[in-house]
């Protein structure tokens, strides 16, 4: 109802990471009904920056100034000041980034940071003396500002006080023995291998380390020095190459830099991951400097794409491939992108598939191809014969065998199934609960039904009682709540022909527990749709005939007012049941599953015609519902 209350809730969404809901939507309507609102002027700049559009963010801190000097140049909080000086600093306007700073601190919250970078701009432009002056006024707010007391130690050396400088390294390094800056600082004034070799120790030869000191000195201009914390470092990774050439350019050292350039190029990228918001400075003046090296346009299409760029990031690598199309990754991301965000299905299934061809022993991308067919409604037959050419990767993920043996299922191969499930050690993962022991249900159930068949009544028994017993392998014991309504119900009418009307009624006694209210698409915990419908099958076994309409009117009445719902994820990812590879059309799930529940409830009610029409209507919307397929088995018969 308020502007507070939508900036609040955005706030909430950015806090918690949430899965499914972004915070711009709260924040943009803040600003329609009042473009000038301070505070989410700062926090949807803030936003922005944070993904790394600076230029964007820059007209939301100056509708914040814009409001705050409205009644007095010199306003009650310098917030918007602070945040526009860093947008202008990542834009390197450091001179307008400069005076913004020095506005920022007018007010006592913001004046440790801001006297901070106004003392890192002044370092950078030689000023030594009054960057001294300015890094001690932020010190006075914050005695242990490491990134603070890091430059003091600079400035002090490269002042000539050498003396005071050693002391003030000492006392840094009691606060905080990592400060690797100071600790290098020291190395520098005493040129004793002793602090070299302790220093080493200490970042223990994490390239990370190496590249956190480096920017701290970049920050004030100090390239040298960047340059050679980072030749220190043994571990080449693309970015300490990267950055390493940065460097070199900034002291116009550029035949260096090309040759480092070319070396980042070549630098193995498995685990490379850039994430800073100074990465990418770096990563465009790569592409600038080195315009056919295929691989910055790779780790920069990465970093947008985290910071949600993604028509940027999808850009980015189909030039890095136009460039060098041997790098299967940026396939597989590439996929992703006009997959998820481009809605270009086909595409996306060309380079998968490229993606794969570039490496047969990557499972991972296996997975995701197999999960891109399987939106794509390939057929069973094809994704099988797909599983069955690579069986040497295939056992290398616990999700890999889990589709394998759904497959099995899908397609009638049962005893396959079961097999396949019974041969290995599945490890359950958060999300996944209740999948492997409900496919291990779905095949020795079917194998039941398969021995009702043929009328052997003991087979199909101990098939059953198979059934409700999770063997070890599993990984995984019963949910909380589990109800085995389908089993229990078969065991009824096995019982009749084997035991008699008693022991037959004690299991359809137990098909009739659990809820009668169906739930919308699955989470894992959920009860399964079809318990209801054995529930009100086993009422009808019992002669409890109202009880068993009322379960099968349930599931048509459910299906009937939510068929045409607009569906969202209310909820965070590790609750859902499904992989979240792709992005599934959720109103269409919620239509199949309703179309499925209105099936089971013609099902229950003996109306075989109407129930294989509503069960073929769920497959036509969901090609892979696995529970509609086995119903339709059953209206067939």
């Amino acid at each position: 109802m308020t502007n507070e209350e939508l900036l609040l809730t955005a706030r909430h969404i950015e806090q918690h990471r949430h899965a499914t809901y972004l915070p711009d939507p709260y924040y943009l309507e803040g600003l329609k009904r009042d473009p000038l609102d301070i505070r989410i002027n700062n926090a949807y700049g803030m936003l922005l920056l944070r993904r790394g559009l600076f230029s964007e963010s820059e007209k939301y801190f100056r509708n914040a100034v814009k409001r705050a000097t409205w009644r007095s140049p010199n306003p009650y909080n310098s917030e918007s000041y602070y945040n526009l000086g860093l947008s202008l600093l990542y834009q390197g306007k450091r001179d307008k980034a400069y005076d913004a700073f020095y506005k920022a601190c007018w007010t006592s919250e913001q004046q440790e940071m801001s006297y901070y970078y106004l003392a890192a701009i002044a370092a950078g432009r030689g000023e030594l003396s009054e960057a001294l002056s300015l890094c001690e006024k932020g010190l006075i707010k914050n005695w242990h500002n490491i990134k603070a007391r890091g430059l003091k130690a600079r400035l002090l050396s490269a002042l000539g006080r050498k003396e005071e400088a050693r002391a003030w390294i000492g006392e840094s390094l009691r606060i905080d023995p990592f400060d690797f800056l100071s600790a290098y600082e020291l190395y520098k004034l005493t040129g004793e291998e002793s602090v070299l070799t302790e220093l080493k120790k200490l970042m223990r030869g994490f390239y990370e380390n190496y590249l956190m000191t480096a920017r701290d000195y970049m920050e004030s201009g100090q390239f040298a020095l960047a340059k050679e914390v980072l030749e220190l470092c043994e571990d080449k990774k693309p970015m300490v190459l990267y950055y390493l050439a940065y460097c070199y350019g900034c002291l116009d050292q550029s035949e260096r830099m090309t040759e480092l350039l070319k070396q980042a190029e070549q630098s193995d990228p498995i685990y490379c991951f850039p994430n800073k918001l100074e990465d990418i400075a770096v990563l465009k003046a790569a592409i600038k400097n080195n315009p056919k090296g295929a691989k910055a346009y790779y780790y920069l299409g990465n970093l947008y794409y985290d910071k949600l760029q993604f028509a940027e990031a999808a850009r980015l690598w189909e030039q890095s491939i136009a460039l060098d199309d041997s790098y299967p990754t940026v396939h597989r991301n590439l996929a992703l992108a006009y997959y998820n965000k481009q809605k270009e299905p086909e595409k996306a299934r060309k380079e998968l598939e490229k993606a794969f061809a570039l490496d047969e022993t990557d499972a991972r991308v296996f997975l995701e191809l197999d999960q891109l067919y399987k939106k794509l409604a390939v057929p069973f037959e094809e994704r099988l014969q797909n599983y069955e050419k690579h069986m040497d990767i295939i056992r290398e993920r616990d999700d890999v065998m889990l589709e394998l043996v759904t497959l099995y299922n899908l397609s009638g191969q049962h005893k396959k199934a079961y097999d396949t499930i019974m041969s290995y050690q599945f490890r359950p993962w958060e999300g996944a609960e209740g999948r492997i022991s409900g496919q291990y249900k779905i095949a020795l159930l079917e194998l039941a039904k398969e021995r009702l068949g043929e009328k052997d009544y003991r087979g199909a028994k101990e098939l059953l009682e198979q059934a409700l017993v999770y063997p070890e392998n599993l990984g995984e014991g019963r949910l909380e709540g589990t109800k085995d309504n389908h089993i229990h119900y078969y065991l009824g009418v096995v019982k009749e022909e084997l035991e008699g009307k008693d022991e037959a009624e004690k299991e359809f006694r137990l098909a009739t527990l659990g809820q009668d209210e169906p739930a919308g698409m699955l989470y894992y915990y959920d009860q399964p749709a079809d318990m209801i419908l054995y529930k009100g099958l086993a009422h009808k076994k019992l002669s409890e005939n109202r009880e068993a309409h009322a379960c099968f009117n349930k599931l048509m009445d459910y299906g009937e007012r939510h068929i045409r719902d607009e569906v969202k994820n209310d909820y965070f990812a590790v609750s859902l049941p499904d992989f979240l590879i792709f992005e599934d059309d959720m109103d269409k799930k919620n239509e199949a599953h309703c179309r499925y529940l209105m099936g089971l409830s013609a099902l229950g009610l003996g109306e075989k015609e109407k129930a294989r029409e509503e069960l073929e209507k769920a497959v036509a919307i969901d090609f892979n519902h696995q529970m509609s397929r086995i119903y339709l088995k059953l209206a067939d018969e």
